[in-house]
């Protein structure tokens, strides 16, 4: 019966070779030169902090129902914790920051009904490309149905504190904060984007906050950037933004919003 492993010598290793099932304990500093890709069905908890000195990413689930507990994750080369077109995840209390790309990303058909809760994602940054993409936590390109976001924080990131760009299905956001992110040359600085031209979804945002974000062609607490989906925000509020939010297609609840 699968259980609880503890190790320290070769955790990249112990990790990746974990069965469905078992808990790999992890605690203090581990520094490692190459992504960990978790299989499906195992439990990686902290608090442990982990930096990836510039691997080609940091922690990737790498089957459906991962855990990931109690992780600082730092100094990935692109995106700090991955879900890539698998279900069932769940990403809590981790921290990402300091990551060459976005810190939590969910991302491709068939990531389905993933949870991020009670993390933060900060001062990630694409220094290469001036800001364009280093995101707090998003749920994009064709990512699916279910997927949510809750208790989280994002800032000060290079482009946007969350984006939802071509996501393709509602994603849920209770409870999160975006505060100063845009902070290169062409980093958006929207709090929270809402989707891209041609989109259609339907998201919703509860009791969600969004303050002094900046940037070129966004600095927008809340933005809908196009997506034509009749957008949820309830108990929402926007303030001290570069600019007024975007809100064409949205449906507000006891909101306080910079129009």
């Amino acid at each position: 019966m699968a259980g609880a492993v503890a190790a320290r010598a070769d955790i990249v290793s112990t990790i990746e070779n974990a069965k469905s099932g078992t808990t790999v304990n992890v605690s203090g500093t581990y520094s490692v030169t190459v992504p960990i890709y978790v299989p499906g069905g195992v439990t990686v908890t902290g608090p442990a902090t982990f930096n990836f000195n510039n691997a080609a990413n940091g922690f990737i689930c790498n089957g459906s129902n991962v855990h990931l507990n109690q992780l600082t994750v730092t100094g990935s080369g692109n995106v700090g914790i991955y879900i890539y077109g698998v279900s069932g995840c769940v990403i809590n209390s981790c921290v990402a920051e300091g990551n060459a790309n976005t810190g939590i990303q969910i991302q491709a058909s068939g990531a389905n009904n993933n949870t991020i809760q009670y993390c933060q994602s900060y001062n990630n940054v694409d220094t290469a490309t001036q800001g364009q993409n280093a995101d707090g936590i998003t749920c994009k390109f064709g990512a699916g149905t279910g997927n949510v976001v809750k208790n989280c924080t994002m800032h000060g990131n290079a482009d946007d504190g969350s984006d939802l760009w071509n996501a393709g299905a509602p994603v849920t956001f209770t409870s999160c904060t975006a505060y100063s992110n845009g902070k290169l040359a062409q980093g958006n600085g929207n709090g929270f984007k809402m989707g891209a031209s041609g989109d259609h979804n339907a998201h919703s945002y509860t009791s969600c906050i969004a303050y002094s974000n900046s940037g070129v062609n966004g600095g927008s607490g809340f933005n809908q950037n196009g997506n034509v989906g009749a957008v949820h925000l309830t108990t929402c509020h926007s303030y001290s933004n570069q600019n007024k939010d975007v809100l064409n297609n949205c449906i507000l609840s006891n909101c306080t919003m910079e129009q």
